[in-house]
């Protein structure tokens, strides 16, 4: 009994010591923050809530409020865009970068994931298309195909989606956003 009672104990210190040290070994990577292309460091500036309204969603909407929310994560590696946060249409967008090229992920309420790669980039703005060996989408169906974001001023952020439908362009819906924290 002694045995199995002592067998138990260095069972348990073992397996404690080895939490401990997996634990200190991810607290011990000295590694610098991720700085990336010039547009994924763009990108990680949106950091923090936004407030705005969208237009040109639908012929019969009007202007809807929404917010986006966007974080650096990953040791500055990824940013996570989180679109109409906490409603029924939540959507997250994933910006990377990929060989040194900015590229995101839109993870869609309409159940599909198109990757797009930057197209263009210059002064305050960035645009972003479906990526040509994009195995993530069938051209077909419905679904946002690029994506402009424009930067007039540090606390202003205006994003254009463009969607697609039967293989081609379908309409672009416009938001509008200011930074609130």
């Amino acid at each position: 009994m002694k045995n199995i009672r002592l067998g138990l104990l260095i069972a348990a210190a073992i397996s404690a010591a080895a939490v401990v040290s997996v634990a200190r070994a991810g607290g011990d990577h000295n590694m610098p923050p991720y700085e990336g292309s010039k547009e994924f460091q763009t990108i990680k500036k949106l950091q923090g809530h936004w407030e705005g309204t969208s237009s040109g969603m639908a012929a019969d909407k009007s202007p809807q409020k929404m917010t986006v929310d966007y974080k650096v994560t990953s040791n500055g590696s990824a940013v996570v865009e989180t679109l109409f946060p906490g409603t029924p249409h939540e959507m997250v967008s994933v910006y990377t970068d990929e060989n040194g090229k900015l590229a995101m992920t839109h993870y869609c309420s309409m159940a599909n994931q198109p990757h797009m790669a930057l197209q263009s980039a210059s002064g305050n703005e960035i645009s972003l298309a479906v990526a040509p060996t994009n195995g993530n989408v069938d051209p077909a169906t419905a679904h946002m195909h690029a994506l402009t974001l424009q930067m007039p001023k540090p606390d202003q952020l205006v994003q254009k989606w463009t969607s697609w439908e039967g293989g081609k362009e379908k309409d672009t819906s416009t938001f509008t956003f200011t930074r609130k924290s």
